[in-house]
């Protein structure tokens, strides 16, 4: 009626029709392929991070740039700067000329 098996048959069918090598050998695709997504989702993952990373820098450039004065500010800055400057070469100049008047006088 039924046939029967036994452990033996069934690993004689898998020596000779090869279903052991395979299973051994579709379970090595299936941990490659899973390998190769974690590969491509890390990857994935650090683009998204460097692109974030990308577009923050970005920003903080375009908020420096919008702050930077203009060159006709920069140029008025400069004059300012200059006119402080020979302020303070004369009142120097002064303070050397009192001195030496000062030594003069004594």
């Amino acid at each position: 009626m039924f046939s029967t098996y036994s452990s033996i048959d069934v690993g004689a069918n898998e020596e000779v029709d090869h279903t052991q090598q395979e299973f051994s050998s579709k379970a090595e695709e299936d941990v490659q392929s899973i390998i190769r997504l974690a590969h491509q989702e890390h990857e994935a993952l650090i683009q998204k991070k460097v692109m974030s990373a990308m577009k923050q820098r970005e920003e903080e450039l375009a908020k420096l740039w919008d702050n930077r004065p203009s060159s006709s500010s920069l140029a008025q800055i400069k004059a300012i700067q200059d006119e402080e400057l020979r302020a303070l070469l004369d009142q120097i100049v002064t303070n050397e000329d009192s001195s030496d008047e000062d030594e003069d006088e004594d």
